[in-house]
């Protein structure tokens, strides 16, 4: 349980420190670097300022994410695969994908993808944002015997040009995986 408090309050504070930039800070489109998410962090804007447009944030940019890797925050004593063979898409701010759950099963998931903080450091680019979906594949956390439940994942992308490492928490486990944008 202490893992699980301590990745928390790291993405807590992580979060809210993105959150303070993001309000005070906007994003405008910029060409002349080649910067494939065209935005780059520049700035002060009122009209931007406030809660809500930070967390509605913009369509997460299309991409291609293959493979994904996890660890699991519980100690339940139970063991769980850490390799899941991703296959997913992000489309106009939409994203679909099946993996290997945990468990060794099918799992997919479909929702809304948004991006609420860019910035460029050196050569890199990072965005964070979340996905809302739902998920099937999870005996144990289905609602109503339906398969279904929700999603709610917070995520960081490191990218240099198209290709790049998404670092994700979601519940009790945290991801990385492999994405190219397109």
């Amino acid at each position: 349980m202490h893992h699980f408090l301590l990745a928390a309050g790291t993405l807590i504070l992580f979060s809210l420190s993105a959150v303070g930039s993001a309000y005070s800070e906007k994003l405008q489109p910029e060409s002349e670097n080649g910067n494939v998410s065209g935005y780059s962090h520049t700035g002060v804007e009122k009209e931007e300022h406030g809660l809500i447009p930070f967390l509605t944030g913009k369509p997460a940019q299309d991409s291609i994410y293959l493979g994904m890797w996890s660890y699991h925050l519980v100690d339940d004593d139970e063991p769980y695969q850490s390799t899941h063979n991703l296959i997913g898409l992000t489309y106009k701010g939409f994203f679909l994908g099946t993996f290997e759950n945990s468990r060794s099963d099918r799992a997919w998931a479909v929702g809304l993808q948004r991006d609420v903080y860019n910035t460029s450091v050196g050569v890199l680019s990072v965005d964070m944002g979340y996905r809302i979906g739902l998920m099937h594949g999870y005996e144990k956390m289905e609602i109503f015997d339906s398969g279904i439940f929700p999603l709610v994942q917070l995520y960081g992308d490191v990218r240099y040009k198209r290709a790049g490492l998404q670092l994700s928490w979601a519940g009790s486990a945290v991801t990385a995986g492999f994405f190219l944008r397109f």
